[in-house]
């Protein structure tokens, strides 16, 4: 079901290595044994699986459409289900979860059209979209559990040493330390909010695939000026995109302006240190954000 030359089985093998490649030949047992505890006919693989497997079924006791979700880091895929159940309404709802087999079965988002892909906004009008759901989001008061604070994702820059201009990793950690270091405002984030984690839902949008972090609300904006890599107007030079989205989120949330191109930078730059971290090398978007945004 999910060859070796997948994306779905070289990011698992490259990041879990031997307990991956374990996991990976289970699968197939692995799907039939959430099927068999949900009544679920065949569960059918969704294109593009990058980290976790996504696949649709349908439950045989009344033929609901449903969304499963399973892999072998069984810890963040917990995280993500309280995450979830904590933001019903604005998130995928969850309808069942087994922590054993690390599996959450969701509702089908119908149509389930990403906001990347949709046809009918523009750029301005999606930033527009994404600012309705980060102020929804940010209204949410924190919950308690196991999620990471942001001021940990500093050491992520550790594998830049040499890599890059000591200056930029630098800011970098002195944006993270000085911006996490008062918590009294700190809510529970998304913190990979963009437009493919962003689905069509009947007249409404609703998130799906949070990471869960704990940090500064204004953090839940900076993903999207650099993720997903192909959803940048094409007719428009890279900084005046991100000074326009900045913008608008400046118009309808009130974030400080400096303290959204501070955050947009430092998470540009934790998004290189993970490319280069699996890669060695220095490239795409996150970088060339970055590079924008250093000054």
């Amino acid at each position: 079901m999910i060859t070796p030359d997948s994306n779905l089985y070289k990011n698992i093998v490259t990041t879990w290595k031997a307990p991956g490649e374990l996991w990976l030949a289970k699968l197939p047992e692995h799907l039939l044994k959430i099927e068999k505890l949900w009544g679920l006919e065949s569960i059918r693989p969704l294109d593009n699986l990058s980290f976790h497997f996504v696949g649709t079924a349908k439950r045989k006791s009344d033929g609901l459409e449903v969304v499963i979700k399973t892999g072998c880091d069984i810890e963040s895929l917990d995280r993500e289900r309280q995450w979830l159940r904590h933001f019903s309404g604005v998130a995928a709802q969850v309808l069942e979860t087994d922590k054993y087999l690390g599996a959450t079965m969701m509702e089908r988002l119908s149509p389930g059209e990403t906001l990347k892909h949709n046809k009918d906004l523009d750029d301005d009008q999606k930033t527009i979209v994404i600012a309705g759901l980060i102020h929804e989001l940010n209204s949410r008061s924190i919950i308690s559990g196991a999620f990471k604070h942001i001021s940990e994702l500093a050491k992520d820059l550790d594998v830049l040493e040499g890599a890059v201009d000591s200056r930029m990793l630098s800011k970098a950690r002195g944006i993270i330390s000085e911006l996490t270091f008062d918590r009294s405002q700190d809510r529970l984030l998304h913190g990979d909010l963009h437009h493919d984690n962003i689905l069509k839902h009947k007249s409404s949008w609703k998130v799906i695939d949070p990471h869960g972090y704990i940090g500064d609300p204004t953090f839940e904006m900076a993903v999207m000026m650099y993720n997903p890599l192909d959803a940048y107007p094409t007719n428009s030079p890279l900084r005046k995109t991100l000074d326009r989205r900045m913008s608008i989120l400046n118009d309808y949330l009130n974030f400080d302006m400096q303290r959204m191109k501070a955050w947009a930078f430092a998470a540009a730059m934790i998004s290189t240190a993970w490319d280069y971290g699996d890669t060695k090398k220095l490239f795409g978007i996150p970088f060339l954000v970055a590079q924008e945004l250093r000054s």
